[in-house]
């Protein structure tokens, strides 16, 4: 006769693949870790029961690799033949959730679904406020399990036919990264109004699940708790957990606090006798995480009540040596991290199999020390020690090509401190610049604490806040920089007055900058400043500035002093700007001596030429004829097979052509277009020319869709274009 617990492990285990006993990778979830928070109990207390399950030939075990949990082999259990027919015998499970007319849906990086012990009270404490409330705060200390707490909260809200999106905070979240990730990538407006409308929408009648919300770093709280602050107003359903104090006026919170004794017993498992369980729990309380870190072979007359000490003195300390160097390296990492990125992936095994580790989801694709533990060793290190692992991190992700890399590098090297962190930003600042804008607004925020000596750190940072259009980071940023007269900083200066509308004074800093800057800097900054001049418009509008002025400023511009490769890019640059002023202006004749001059430049069959004279055909080409049937399908084939930058340039193209005609195929190329954008001014204004016409072809949230275009605008040093929309917005709501 088996135990209940047995019966619980052979159910479990025939969730599984009858095939899964011959596979190489094997999930997480039949290894004794996965094992364990599917039962709900300390890995200890399984020792017996597996083993007994092995005896009876009901499991077999052997050695594997589980998927995402490093290179070493681990101990895995299956059913053998004579289980999978003990559990034909087993009686069906009832289903909870059969009742229901309808499940809802999980959106976002959840945490993992496990069994929990003893929360029975203050699950149904949240899930009766949200009903009646409709909005909860759950606190408490960390490692209390809150997280666990929420995820059974979200499964009985979606038996109940509740859909839950689950935002889990990091470090380096912005609104955007948070509230994209709750609803599985669908980005959100940067505009807060917009956003909370965004939110409130997407919400609907389900619930918003904000976990770990102290993790937040203080670059983005403002925002962020600004936000929730609203949506709690606004009224949708939303659950918040962090760590105690709440940073919310409003609700009071439900506190989490430690187990009973009979819960903290449970946990510990039927293989602890009573004389050994009052021992553990007298030493470490009813806190789950200590609890699940037992080890049947302390000393636990000795250990005190202080659960970081225990950790720090008893857990860490009786790791074996070889998996030190990986635990340092896991602490030392400011996200979750693939266990095959790391240089120590053979002591993620080790670290798991001692509770040490949290995945980030489902998959167990990524991995991180839980963060109490991460904590305590990182205030065990020496600042020669936290130098000493930073450094050796970077070198390590040094030896990684992709542009993510590059960031959690610049992370290690800001923590250790390195001497040529100017010279890295330099050498890096396209892959800096490619990474994510809220990610980077935070480190750099750190750095500068830090090393704020280095103007390099201030005029990334500042350059980041411009491209974020948040005007009052940059006033304090300007406020405070070191260096503020420099040509890069008045450069800067001069994106900040384009954003404020202040075109004068935009223009004499900018002419101050290119002054001091060496030639084929100057050059740059006045080709850019004359481009952004020809977008700062809504469709159909004509420049700020005359066309002719235009036309004056790019003759002006002197190539005879730089080398030729940047003198070839030069003249692309500027024939590009022509081509678009000659279609402005109808004159098609002129546009194609720009196309017939650039080609003496460049192969013919160069895919910038194609685009040109795509654009100025379909120009000429009339509605409904076919010559606009060609052309225009002609532009589609080209969108297909372009970069992302250039195909959403042609796709925006299309759209202005075909939006008064034909608004619902204007709307399917608006949707179809989902590709990511590079980083640059180029990619910021043409994404606020798709906002605009979102909302002009979306009548329900047009305005909304609007709003975030005028941000948007702003942000790319269009203040003639937002204030523009600005207008006709104020002209709709009269």
């Amino acid at each position: 006769m088996l135990s209940p617990s047995q019966e619980r492990l052979i159910r479990w285990l025939g969730r599984f693949s009858r095939d899964l006993n011959q596979a190489w990778d094997v999930p997480r979830e039949v290894s004794l870790p996965g094992l364990s928070e599917a039962m709900g109990v300390v890995r200890s207390a399984l020792h017996a029961p597996l083993k007994e399950l092995v005896e009876l030939d009901l499991l077999e075990t052997r050695l594997g690799h589980v998927s995402g949990g490093g290179a070493r082999r681990r101990n895995v259990y299956h059913l053998t033949a004579a289980g999978w027919n003990y559990l034909g015998s087993l009686p069906a499970e009832e289903n909870p959730a059969g009742a229901a007319a309808k499940r809802g849906l999980l959106s976002g990086n959840a945490a993992p679904l496990i069994a929990i012990i003893g929360r029975d009270e203050e699950v149904g404490e949240v899930v009766t406020s949200i009903e009646n409330s409709g909005c909860v705060v759950v606190t408490g200390l960390p490692g209390i399990g809150k997280t666990s707490l929420l995820r059974a909260v979200a499964e009985e809200l979606m038996d109940a036919g509740k859909d839950i999106a689950w935002a889990r905070c990091t470090r380096f979240d912005d609104s955007t990264a948070l509230f994209s990730g709750a609803f599985d990538g669908r980005e959100p407006p940067t505009d807060p109004d917009a956003t909370v409308d965004w939110l409130v929408r997407k919400i609907g009648r389900g619930v918003l699940i904000i976990d770990e919300l102290q993790e937040i770093h203080s670059r983005h709280s403002g925002a962020i708790l600004s936000l929730i602050n609203e949506i709690i107003v606004r009224g949708p359903n939303l659950i918040i957990a962090c760590r105690a104090p709440s940073p919310l006026a409003w609700p009071k919170p439900i506190i989490i606090g430690e187990l009973d004794e009979e819960s903290a017993l449970n946990l510990l498992g039927d293989e602890v006798d009573a004389e050994m369980g009052a021992k553990v729990i007298a030493s470490l309380g009813g806190h789950p995480l200590a609890l699940k870190l037992h080890d049947p072979d302390s000393d636990y007359d000795t250990i005190g009540r202080d659960i970081s000490k225990f950790i720090e003195q008893t857990v860490l300390d009786s790791l074996p040596e070889d998996c030190i160097d990986g635990l340092d390296e896991l602490a030392a990492m400011p996200l979750p991290v693939g266990a095959e990125r790391l240089r120590n992936d053979a002591a993620v095994g080790v670290l798991d199999d001692h509770a040490l580790l949290r995945w980030s989801d489902e998959d167990a694709s990524a991995v991180e020390l839980q963060h109490l533990v991460r904590q305590v060793r990182r205030e065990m290190w020496d600042e020669e020690t936290a130098r000493r692992v930073h450094a050796e991190a970077a070198e390590r992700w040094a030896e990684h090509p992709e542009s993510e890399a590059r960031f959690v590098e610049f992370h290690h090297r800001l923590q250790a401190d390195d001497e040529d962190v100017a010279a890295f930003i330099t050498l890096h600042a396209d892959d800096l610049g490619n990474c994510d804008d809220g990610a980077l607004a935070a480190l750099l925020h750190d750095g500068i604490d830090k090393r704020p000596e280095v103007d390099a750190l201030w005029y990334l940072a500042t350059k980041t806040a411009l491209d974020r259009g948040e005007s009052e980071v940059v006033e304090e940023l300007f406020a405070q920089m070191p260096n503020p007269d420099t040509g890069t900083a008045l450069a800067l200066r001069a994106r900040q007055a384009l954003q404020q509308g202040r075109r004068e004074v935009a223009d004499a800093l900018q002419e101050e900058a290119a002054a001091t800057a060496p030639p084929d800097d100057r050059i740059r900054i006045v080709i850019s400043h004359l481009a952004r001049i020809l977008d700062d418009r809504l469709p159909h509008g004509m420049p700020v500035i005359p066309s002719a002025e235009i036309k004056r400023r790019l003759a002006e511009v002197k190539l005879t002093e730089i080398g030729a490769d940047t003198r070839q890019r030069a003249l692309v640059a500027i024939a590009t700007i022509q081509h678009r002023l000659a279609l402005l202006e109808q004159d098609y004749s002129a546009a194609q001596k720009v196309r017939q001059q650039l080609g003496s430049l460049t192969d013919e069959s160069d895919p910038l030429l194609t685009e040109m004279a795509l654009r100025a055909a379909l120009e000429v080409a009339r509605w409904d004829t076919p010559d606009w049937h060609r052309e225009s399908e002609a532009m589609r084939r080209h969108i297909t097979s372009s970069p992302p930058l250039r195909a959403l340039s042609l796709r925006l193209t299309l759209v202005e052509k075909i939006a008064e005609h034909d608004a619902g195929e204007a709307r399917k190329l608006l949707n179809d277009a989902g590709e990511e954008l590079p980083a640059g001014p180029t990619a910021r204004r043409l994404q606020a020319k798709l906002w605009y016409w979102k909302g002009v072809l979306d009548s329900a949230d047009g305005l909304e869709y609007w709003r975030e275009a005028i941000h948007r605008y702003r942000a790319a040093e269009c203040a003639h274009a937002a204030q523009e929309l600005t207008q006709k917005m104020h002209q709709m709501l009269r």
